[in-house]
């Protein structure tokens, strides 16, 4: 099986934070503190808090004793969703960096579209071979 890799760069990523920075003080979302999916999206997390003054949660249970206000949910991809269903939309803006069609969750605001490419973020091994299983299936059925 042949997918394309986009190898998503440092200089990438700065200008993924800057967009999403972009759209939040657009939108004047104010929201009370951000939280990132552990993994792909703590270091979104870091990022956007340091360049939002916002508090960084690192359970997102503690919501309560920070703020009553929407926290600022974000990850690097919206790819499956599953990692993101949970977070009621009524109390969370959700933003990634890409967004796949076949998401169950679409993010509130998203930066790029993944479109059919393996998305390899500079926090990963480039020489990573492995493949998620749903994409090998998504590519064997059409």
């Amino acid at each position: 099986m042949n997918v394309e890799k986009h190898y998503f760069s440092w200089e990438d990523y700065d200008d993924a934070i800057k967009h999403i920075v972009e759209y939040y003080k657009d939108y004047d979302l104010n929201c009370g503190a951000v939280y990132g999916l552990p993994r792909g999206g703590l270091p979104i997390a870091v990022s956007l808090s340091h360049r939002l003054n916002l508090p960084l949660l690192m359970n997102y249970y503690d919501r309560k004793i920070v703020t009553d206000k929407k926290i600022l949910v974000v990850d690097d991809i919206a790819d499956t969703g599953e990692t993101l269903k949970t977070f009621d939309t009524n109390k969370n803006v959700i933003c990634t960096f890409h967004h796949a069609k076949t998401s169950v969750v679409t993010p509130e605001f998203a930066v790029f579209d993944k479109n059919d490419k393996w998305i390899v973020y500079p926090w990963e091994t480039k020489d990573s071979e492995t493949i998620a299983d749903y994409i090998v299936e998504e590519n064997e059925n059409g």
